[in-house]
């Protein structure tokens, strides 16, 4: 970041920090973009001091832009003197889409620990996020939730057409009481056939539901590219990870979570709402843990699960060593295939598409790895890197048009 000359932070002449310089930055909306070329633009956030609160640093959070604080030093903002306006500038492409958040840190805060003990940073860093982030209320765009819940802000690039559409439909709450898994869940419904009840709906089963049932644009923009004629009318199954111990054990190739899926969770379903029981007309759909989630149920269950999406797919995972909390098992992503095709009965190649995020370049290799294996054994399959990273917002701008690419008519 480089040191900003004083007129670029003044508006309207106002006093900076005060309440109408604040009213006219608002007005502006945040992040502020300047210095457009037809690649890049820079960025500068503003967060407010309260005139009460002691603050030592403030640290910003931009996923998969600034670097990883339990990896390398937080991102800090600047002070302007002695006003209540803390800064950061940066460049980004102008196709970025990413979520942002802010972290304010008082003197009882610090000091962070050592980057060489890196249980103890993470730890650190996610009881700070707990305490203390807080999204951009200068953003003109609502916060979206993350996963559990925390508030995050966003930073669009020109032309978002899905920001503000409503779901049609009502949404459906489902208590999971799983004897198999020995705990529950709310899993949430989602039917596109409101207007034209269907008597029977292809199934799209989205894992981390907890994030997805709360995305409102989402439920809406799935109305209207059914209304399009873009995707056949559709159940939307999306399944709670209940938190990150269970989805850390559950979505990572854990073969009791998808035979119960399929013996408890789907027969529950199927009770009052029409759902197919057609492999080809089934799609599961995840992120990160999720990506590597659906891949295996596709490979292991072809004969339920014809069609896996797999966002930023954690391909790492089954070739892990101990500093990924994991032994390593498996000497390739090649060998890990031909372990799962192995332990299915059937013959039925399931149709995979892989999409990993430009910014996250140290998920390319595995994903690519993924990619190769599957094309040596004649899968149908897709691979594509898009402009995004390991973030909520970059996989939002382009779930419905993999779902579009995978059930579309």
């Amino acid at each position: 970041m480089t040191a900003m000359p004083s007129q670029q932070f003044r508006f309207d002449g106002e006093t900076i920090g005060s309440e109408e310089w604040w009213r006219a930055l608002a007005h502006r909306g945040l992040p502020l973009k300047c210095d457009v070329t037809s690649d890049e633009q820079t960025l500068t956030f503003f967060w407010r001091q309260r005139a009460d609160t002691e603050i030592a640093k403030v640290f910003i959070e931009v996923n998969s832009h600034t670097p990883h604080p339990v990896r390398d030093i937080p991102t800090e903002m600047q002070r302007w003197g002695k006003t209540n306006v803390w800064y950061w500038q940066t460049r980004l492409r102008n196709d970025w889409c990413g979520s942002y958040f802010f972290l304010p840190a008082r003197p009882s805060d610090l000091p962070m620990p050592e980057k060489l003990d890196g249980r103890q940073r993470r730890s650190w860093w996610l009881d700070l996020i707990d305490r203390r982030a807080s999204a951009d209320p200068f953003n003109p765009v609502r916060p979206h939730n993350g996963a559990w819940g925390r508030p995050l802000s966003g930073i669009y690039p020109d032309g978002i057409q899905w920001l503000d559409l409503q779901p049609q439909s009502q949404l459906q709450t489902i208590a999971w009481h799983s004897k198999c898994l020995n705990n529950q869940r709310n899993v949430w419904l989602y039917r596109t056939d409101s207007k034209k009840p269907q008597k029977e709906l292809p199934l799209v089963l989205l894992l981390d539901g907890n994030y997805w049932h709360t995305q409102e644009n989402f439920l809406g923009e799935l109305d209207q590219r059914t209304e399009r004629g873009e995707i056949p009318h559709a159940a939307y199954l999306m399944i709670d990870a209940v938190d990150n111990e269970h989805r850390g054990n559950e979505l990572p190739c854990n073969n009791e979570f998808w035979l119960a899926l399929q013996q408890e969770l789907l027969p529950q379903v199927a009770q009052t709402t029409p759902i197919t029981n057609k492999s080809q007309q089934t799609l599961v759909a995840g992120q990160s843990f999720g990506g590597l989630a659906s891949v295996w149920a596709a490979l292991n269950w072809p004969e339920r699960f014809g069609k896996a999406f797999s966002q930023s797919g954690s391909f790492w995972w089954p070739l892990a060593n101990e500093d990924h909390f994991q032994p390593a098992s498996l000497d390739s992503l090649d060998s890990w295939v031909s372990t799962a095709i192995g332990r299915s009965s059937k013959i039925e190649r399931p149709q995979i598409l892989l999409e990993v995020g430009l910014y996250e370049p140290h998920m390319h290799e595995d994903n690519r790895a993924l990619r190769d294996a599957l094309k040596a054994r004649q899968f149908p399959s897709s691979y594509r890197e898009v402009p995004g990273g390991h973030d909520w917002l970059c996989w939002r701008r382009t779930l419905v048009d993999g779902i579009v690419e995978m059930l579309g008519t």
